[in-house]
């Protein structure tokens, strides 16, 4: 069985994009656009396991004509993401018009990687019990955006995470951004809350200023 360098886990999603000027349809998600990226390194050796329906398989077919190593796990629907900008486009309206099936340990029995990127989109993508299952493969990398994400009757709630504590003793990286981060811990102060999540677990993490800039 073959050993990857690195293995990113996720939904590949359906997007509409509406503005005030366009409506446009469009594959997304982390696993997608970490998959365009990460392809450019042609020294590592890199897998994805997408979850997506058959009605988008034209994306797999995409990736893997640009030489992207894809597992595909049949899910009935793709996450269907409509994300609505006013004129400022700091200004947005989501919801999910469709979900996906939650990823499972059966599924990934067979795939074998030094790293676990999770590409979570929603809450509930990734199971305490998958990331203890591949913890104890490789080294865990999360990104916290989905995970602080619930879907109520199609809308798309901010949260904290539920089983934080659980989950982040198992992560090696975690990636959040400065909102994220003081959801998570409570702290404004990146350098304290900081200090919070590796209390929890997490080896390295990774923040981005965005909201600051």
């Amino acid at each position: 069985m073959q050993k990857h360098d690195l293995c990113c886990i996720g939904h590949i999603t359906l997007d509409k994009v509406v503005t005030p000027k366009s409506t446009v349809h469009m594959p997304g998600g982390t696993a997608f656009y970490f998959s365009h990226a990460i392809r450019h390194f042609t020294d590592i050796n890199y897998t994805l396991v997408a979850s997506l329906a058959q009605s988008e398989i034209s994306v797999v077919d995409d990736l893997r004509s640009k030489d992207v190593d894809v597992h595909v796990v049949p899910s009935k629907h793709s996450v269907y993401f409509e994300n609505i900008y006013e004129e400022n486009q700091n200004n947005r309206t989501q919801r999910v018009l469709a979900k996906a099936d939650p990823f499972s340990v059966d599924a990934l029995k067979d795939i074998e990687a030094n790293i676990f990127l999770l590409g979570a989109l929603l809450a509930d993508d990734f199971s305490l019990e998958l990331v203890e299952y591949l913890s104890k493969k490789g080294l865990i990398a999360i990104d916290s955006q989905g995970y602080l994400r619930e879907v109520r009757d199609q809308n798309v709630y901010p949260i904290d995470w539920a089983n934080k504590e659980e989950i982040l003793k198992h992560v090696h990286v975690l990636k959040v951004n400065d909102l994220e981060m003081e959801v998570l811990t409570g702290m404004k102060d990146i350098k304290q809350a900081s200090k919070q999540l590796h209390a929890w677990g997490v080896k390295e993490v990774l923040v981005t200023l965005g909201s600051l800039g």
